[in-house]
């Protein structure tokens, strides 16, 4: 199985809607079984990253690692690409949508 790692910004925009997205889908990966970590870059001891980094500023955070390859630049990786990196079974990722009636005591799973 391939192993992703979340390299941010040491102070990640906490209101961006993308990091909003990325923090609950790290829960329910760790809810489901999978590992998607995080890390702030002056905690990251890759080297491929430093120099990123070095290079370019801090312009290209967040940084995805695939199998210890830098493979997304300045942005989180979308759910389908999680989920195919990942293999992740649908249904884990998705929003759950109510089946039941709404009527109150229906028994639905709400």
């Amino acid at each position: 199985m391939a192993k992703m790692l979340i390299v941010e910004d040491t102070i990640p925009d906490s209101l961006s809607p993308d990091y909003l997205r990325i923090t609950e889908i790290t829960r329910k990966l760790e809810d489901a079984g999978f590992s998607l970590p995080r890390v702030a870059i002056d905690k990251c001891a890759e080297q491929a990253i430093m120099d990123l980094v070095n290079k370019n500023g801090t312009s290209v955070l967040p940084i995805t690692l695939v199998n210890g390859f830098p493979m997304y630049f300045s942005r989180y990786p979308s759910n389908d690409e999680i989920k195919q990196i990942l293999n992740v079974p649908d249904g884990i990722l998705e929003k759950k949508i109510c089946g039941c009636c709404c009527i109150e005591g229906c028994g639905g799973d709400c």
